[in-house]
């Protein structure tokens, strides 16, 4: 799937894109998450977290994209 090491961080950077105009306190309130993943997960810098939180992000992302999302689609390595 990813050959040997699986992708090292969360990015919603494609996503949640300037346009959708969407604050990191309005996500909060939507995923239930903390300001501190949110934010990280926006920049592309959020390191692989639990499960349940990969869920949500992955939801976010959906909803952002406007289409169903799989986890691949919000990792990236680096």
């Amino acid at each position: 799937m990813y050959g040997s090491q699986m992708p090292k961080y969360v990015d919603l950077s494609r996503y949640w894109t300037e346009d959708k105009n969407l604050s990191i306190q309005r996500a909060k309130e939507m995923t239930g998450l903390d300001k501190r993943t949110l934010s990280s997960a926006k920049k592309g810098q959020l390191e692989r977290g639990q499960f349940e939180t990969l869920f949500k992000l992955r939801d976010l992302a959906s909803e952002l994209a406007g289409k169903p999302l799989t986890l691949e689609e919000i990792f990236k390595d680096d």
